[in-house]
């Protein structure tokens, strides 16, 4: 299942290197971003340093047009950039004419006209299976902890509150307010309470491939993955890394990744990063395992 706001936050990077996808994003956005969580998403961009703060503004300045999309405005507040705009998509030439709100958060592109084909997230397909939820129990943290519960066998308020995320004291009031439906256990580990989804009892939002094998869509840290792979992004990127001893790259390269991977490790994902690559088979392995890191997420 996708994570829509780590997938919002991740886009203002990657996606200024494919401008027609940039613009789908916000297309989409404006159709669908009633089903963003604009407070969980400030959450995640703070605690993971997903995203971009100047580009996510001027998204929500188009958005905010528009009164349905009020909810966004707290992404405005931020003072403009001093400093001197920048293309927007750095693979492009600097356009004759400039999207008025993009150049007043920093950046330069050409004015922004979308093509109004988004359409609303399809409830039939795994992919959009928070999104599902939330139409059925509201935006807020509900959707996420059920949708955790259902694709864990169990786990206790800190730890869902973390991976969820959302604060904990939210959680663990849906936590018990779940478990009083009777839809939800509760078992004791020591001072811990551990909560347990009867997921026979939930089977009805399997709304794909019914049938006694149809299982409910696998449960990833997106937003630790997204983090790992831009934390990579954004060292290798820098022209000054490259003036570095390869050694000297593989310790940067690992100081960026260590901790980002144990962080994968502890949410369930564990990628094979070895640690210890250096000297001349530093780049190779790094790339290596960030291929079979990327291909176990199909898996």
């Amino acid at each position: 299942m996708i994570d829509p706001e780590a997938l919002v936050l991740v886009s203002t990077v990657f996606a200024r290197y494919d401008a027609r996808l940039f613009d789908e994003m916000l297309d989409w956005l404006r159709c669908n971003g009633t089903w963003i969580n604009v407070l969980r998403l400030t959450r995640l961009q703070v605690e993971y340093s997903l995203g971009d703060a100047s580009i996510l503004a001027a998204l929500a300045d188009h958005l905010t047009e528009d009164s349905v999309h009020l909810k966004w405005k707290v992404l405005t507040k931020s003072a403009p950039t001093e400093i001197e705009p920048r293309p927007l998509f750095p693979h492009l030439a600097i356009p004759n004419r400039f999207d008025e709100k993009f150049r007043h958060r920093g950046w330069l592109r050409p004015p922004l006209e979308t093509r109004g084909l988004s359409r609303p997230p399809r409830p039939n397909q795994p992919a959009t299976f928070i999104l599902k939820l939330r139409a059925l129990f509201g935006r807020q943290s509900r959707a996420e902890v059920i949708a955790w519960l259902l694709t864990h066998d169990a786990g206790h308020p800190a730890q869902i509150a973390r991976e969820t995320g959302y604060f904990r004291g939210s959680v663990q009031n849906v936590l018990n307010e779940l478990e009083l439906s009777g839809q939800v256990q509760a078992t004791r580990q020591g001072r811990e309470k551990l909560f347990v989804a009867r997921r026979d009892q939930w089977r009805f939002l399997l709304t794909w491939e019914q049938g006694e094998k149809t299982e409910f869509p696998r449960w990833l840290p997106w937003a630790s993955i997204f983090a790992l792979i831009r934390g990579v992004h954004d060292l290798v990127d820098q022209p000054s890394f490259w003036k570095h001893s390869d050694d000297l790259q593989a310790i940067e390269l690992n100081r960026v990744i260590t901790p980002l991977a144990a962080r994968l490790a502890n949410e369930g994902f564990a990628p094979s990063f070895a640690g210890h690559a250096a000297g001349t088979n530093m780049r190779p392995s790094i790339i290596g395992e960030l291929r079979q890191m990327i291909a176990e997420l199909d898996e």
